[in-house]
């Protein structure tokens, strides 16, 4: 927010008062005694101070027990809007709450302090990328022209994988998208990759990975959770077949949402 020093509002009244006096005051004790101008310090007064100490908050070290512990990716900085683009997973969210609430009871002896992955499930289309403010309106109306022609479809989610980060600060518990359905997402990713390719942007993973995030945990597990993988595939196989309807995308920037619906 922009502050604004009001600077001579008051001032015409009293030098028009001024004019009307017959003595003629020296210029120099003038300086001497005008007040000092009000700044925006004064005029908001504790407000002021609130608002620096946020901002240098805001500004301030990446705090990790902020956000369970997590560790981002990049630096935050004023001005940047963590960007990706994504499926939603709504076609099957009860399923998979349930393996959630299952694998987490199987998972709890090995003080992991797993946790489920945030709301809404979804299957990612792009890395997390970083916009610029200016730059969001056109990203996303470049994304819309290029998904104009692009058909919706269902695929089915099947094998339980682990996963980490690329930092190797967290590692995943995910469902994967069958091989079978593999090629039809990657006609979607291709324009996608062509826009971040025209902003000079990472492209997804080189081979593609698609799948939707269960659990989490801080740190580099992947070798402890693989020794449960086959008792975790055994809860998923108890539920019913995972359908996700590829009908529409989001870009998520910040808290702004953008969705494209597909023919």
């Amino acid at each position: 927010m922009a502050l604004v020093d009001y600077g001579l509002s008051s001032s015409s009244s009293s030098s028009e008062d001024e004019e009307i006096q017959p003595i003629i005051k020296d210029q120099t004790s003038l300086k001497r005694s005008r007040p000092a101008l009000p700044t925006a310090a004064t005029l908001l007064g504790p407000k002021l101070v609130r608002l620096h100490q946020q901002q240098d908050s805001d500004e301030g070290e990446d705090n990790p027990d902020c956000h369970g512990g997590r560790i981002r990716s990049f630096k935050h900085e004023r001005g940047n809007w963590a960007t990706y683009v994504y499926v939603p997973a709504e076609t099957c969210v009860e399923q998979l709450e349930d393996f959630q609430n299952a694998a987490l009871s199987l998972l709890e002896p090995l003080q992991l302090d797993m946790q489920p992955n945030e709301q809404p499930f979804h299957l990612s289309l792009s890395k997390t990328i970083v916009l610029q403010h200016h730059q969001i309106e056109e990203f996303s109306r470049s994304l819309k022209d290029s998904l104009e022609s692009q058909c919706g479809f269902f695929v089915c989610l099947q094998d339980l994988r682990i996963y980490t980060n690329e930092e190797r600060t967290r590692t995943f518990i995910a469902v994967e998208v069958s091989a079978a359905y593999k090629e039809k997402l990657c006609l979607i990713l291709k324009p996608i990759d062509r826009v971040m390719l025209d902003y000079r942007l990472p492209q997804f993973y080189d081979p593609p990975s698609f799948h939707v995030s269960l659990l989490w945990c801080v740190g580099d597990h992947e070798s402890v959770l693989k020794e449960k993988l086959n008792e975790l595939s055994s809860l998923l196989e108890t539920e019913d077949t995972l359908l996700l309807n590829v009908n529409k995308l989001h870009c998520k920037c910040g808290n702004k949402q953008f969705i494209y619906k597909l023919k």
